[in-house]
């Protein structure tokens, strides 16, 4: 029988919470696996009260990082995000204890239910952490969308935000307030008849969650992302959400990779059909 050594680092390395000075290292484990390009995101949620970061270091170097995000609300949700350990120190158990510590920070502010995306790789890691798997996401290349004439797409205003962030509850379940106030500056609206009908927040490191009341708002959105210069990434869409999925397909156009969501205790009731796009492919 062929057995696989743990790695020596992984046995050594300390789990522990971010620091300014991890960075580089930080970055370096994430290119290492080909999440590259990232430092926008790690400087967004390095700044956010709402989010934590821990790392994995072994002998001065950073081996691993990971990520949890509280979302407040009755009760709170929280998600675990940016699981990442260097390929020489992987399947031993770095990744189960990057997410035990993520999981321990949101249990410590009362989550209702923890979330995540999970890759093919990462999944067996979170199933034998107790997450149950849910709907599929998958990444698509960003469409060319008709023109819909009913509805009129501009960039968000004060007044958007409140109609917007009720939209997000309904698709969501979840209270996304804090996010879709800091991104409103970079968000655009679609409105039929002067109501607001559905959200796009394009974020700083590419995509943005999209948000509809229907699939007519919800592809105008889509071709609205398509056009924002921060929205050039692939966009993540549940697989679930059949009117999207079918017209990305009579266009030709299919996901390229896939996530799972999981989650641990009662997940929130949310409404796939309404979800057009995905913060990303760490946080739903």
């Amino acid at each position: 029988m062929h057995v696989v050594a743990r790695p020596e680092a992984s046995r050594t390395a300390i789990v522990r919470t971010f620091r300014a000075a991890d960075l580089d290292g930080a970055l370096a484990a994430n290119d290492a696996v080909g999440w590259t390009g990232r430092r926008v995101l790690f400087d967004y949620y390095a700044a956010r009260a709402d989010t934590a970061l821990f790392v994995a270091e072994a002998d001065g170097e950073i081996v691993g990082t990971g990520g949890a995000t509280i979302f407040a609300g009755a009760p709170a949700t929280g998600w675990v995000h940016g699981i990442v350990v260097r390929p020489g120190q992987q399947r031993g158990g770095l990744g189960a204890r990057l997410t035990e510590a993520a999981i321990a920070w949101l249990r410590d502010r009362a989550v209702g239910a923890v979330q995540l995306l999970a890759t093919d790789a990462g999944r067996p890691v979170y199933e034998r952490l107790g997450f149950a798997a849910g709907p599929r996401y998958g990444s698509f290349a960003s469409p060319a969308v008709a023109r819909d004439p009913d509805v009129v797409t501009r960039p968000m205003q004060a007044a958007d935000i409140s109609p917007s962030c009720a939209l997000d509850r309904v698709a969501t379940g979840e209270d996304r307030r804090g996010f879709i106030t800091a991104l409103a500056s970079s968000a655009w609206v679609a409105t039929r008849s002067g109501e607001v009908v559905g959200f796009h927040l394009a974020c700083p490191w590419g995509g943005g969650p999209t948000i509809a009341g229907d699939p007519a708002a919800g592809l105008a959105l889509l071709r609205l992302a398509a056009t924002v210069r921060q929205s050039s990434r692939n966009l993540g869409l549940p697989e679930a959400n059949q009117a999207a999925v079918q017209y990305l397909d009579k266009l030709g156009i299919r996901a390229d990779r896939y996530v799972t969501r999981m989650w641990l205790g009662t997940p929130p009731r949310w409404r796939a059909d309404m979800i057009f796009g995905v913060f990303n492919f760490g946080v739903a």
